[in-house]
């Protein structure tokens, strides 16, 4: 399948998921909702004026003058709960938490690019940590913005190439490990993180705790050379479809490259959870900033979750997958936490409202990396991408014809991994 019909396929599935999730599974309109007593429940649809979260909330009903509401216990025995629709939560954002939410992303691309800055120098590549940084933002911002099957991964590894020659595989090396050790951390923050919070998240807890004894197996595989030779790792890798074998053997020279330097796995992981705390937190501001509702321990057990999903290479920045997790997740943990007429949709909607303002904001930053594009001498010429993504393709199919023609790696004869 050609790149532009695979970056079309892209495209429709990001517009179906977020026309699904934006139509059919938030509310956008502003409501009262009346719990029952003997007069009878039901919801009213109005426009609130002003800010949803004061005590009394200023309410329209049709072009009539806004009147005072109060939640909770009414006068004829029913229990207000006042709604706001998915447009409100925008509209009264608390300026200062969302920019202390927006400071800590900042932090994180600094302390992202730092740690890759320190895998690149234990590869021997002299870069300085101002140039690592300029790459990482132009990796942010052509993750964020370009909607092409090239990923930021691709351009920052071209950008070291080009400052290193002769270094293309420790680049590439570089780039994998540090994505593979960036979700790992990810893993382990919500992995920890969930024993604090089981009586609330008891069957995440399950999911996320089987994904890291998964891990910690594959490691513990990926760093053995007599266990790697056990298994016959590389005839399992060789009976998986193509592109899926193509993915895993690049990560597992990857890894095994590193295999020398597991003090530096080992503090790159510390430093990959420190960061994603960091992470979290500019997510928590920004959902308090909303009004959401949602404890802090949630958000550093939800997003972390989210996010080791959206790192699938579906959609720029994640977009329109990571607008159903939040929708998904939020509804069915959110509404837990929330006293009054909270439901599921009404978590979802706070949940969607997140995700598309914190992705918004995301993309804003990422323009930085835009810039350094727009005005670095150095900047890489779309040639030298395609050269790189040719290399990429041609190495898959060299791959692929040799693929049940080698022999396989028997107990005694380690398969051959990493330069």
């Amino acid at each position: 399948m050609k790149r532009w019909q695979v970056t079309s396929l892209k495209l429709l599935l990001v517009a179906g998921l977020m026309a699904w999730v934006l139509v059919e599974k938030v509310n956008w309109t502003d409501r009262l909702v009346w719990q029952p007593n003997a007069a009878g429940a039901h919801e009213e649809t109005v426009e609130i004026v002003g800010d949803w979260k004061a005590e009394p909330v200023n309410v329209r009903r049709g072009k009539a003058e806004p009147v005072a509401m109060h939640r909770g216990r009414q006068a004829d025995g029913r229990e207000l709960e006042i709604d706001p629709g998915l447009v409100t939560y925008w509209r009264n954002l608390d300026l200062p938490l969302f920019v202390l939410g927006a400071f800590c992303y900042f932090l994180t691309v600094l302390i992202a690019g730092a740690r890759w800055w320190w895998l690149l120098r234990v590869n021997g590549m002299n870069v300085r940590l101002t140039e690592a940084l300029r790459f990482t933002w132009i990796g942010t911002f052509f993750n964020s913005v370009m909607l092409g099957a090239t990923g930021g991964d691709v351009i920052k590894a071209v950008y070291i190439m080009k400052h290193c020659p002769g270094h293309r595989v420790p680049a590439l090396v570089s780039v994998i490990v540090d994505r593979v050790l960036g979700l790992a951390s990810l893993a382990i923050l919500s992995a920890v993180v969930v024993l604090f919070a089981l009586d609330k998240f008891a069957d995440l807890a399950v999911v996320i705790w089987a994904v890291m004894a998964g891990v910690a197996l594959l490691g513990a595989f990926a760093f053995s050379k007599r266990l790697r030779a056990l298994i016959r790792l590389k005839a399992l890798l060789d009976r998986l479809p193509p592109s899926l074998s193509h993915v895993l053997k690049r990560i597992d020279e990857a890894v095994f490259f590193y295999r020398n330097h597991k003090r530096t796995i080992a503090w790159s992981l510390v430093a990959g959870v420190g960061n994603h705390v960091v992470s979290v937190a500019s997510v928590l501001f920004i959902g308090e900033a909303l009004g959401v509702g949602l404890p802090r321990i949630g958000y550093f057990v939800l997003i972390p979750v989210i996010n080791i999903a959206s790192a699938l290479p579906l959609a720029p920045n994640g977009w329109g997958f990571g607008e159903l997790m939040y929708r998904f997740l939020f509804g069915k943990y959110g509404s837990a936490y929330v006293a009054g007429a909270i439901d599921e949709m009404t978590m979802g909607t706070r949940g969607v409202a997140l995700s598309v303002l914190y992705r918004l904001h995301l993309t804003a930053w990422s323009l930085f990396g835009g810039l350094f594009v727009l005005f670095g001498r150095d900047r890489i010429s779309k040639a030298e991408i395609e050269h790189e993504i040719e290399l990429e393709h041609a190495e898959e199919e060299e791959q692929d014809r040799q693929q049940g023609r080698e022999p396989d790696a028997g107990p005694g004869q380690p398969a051959p991994s990493g330069p």
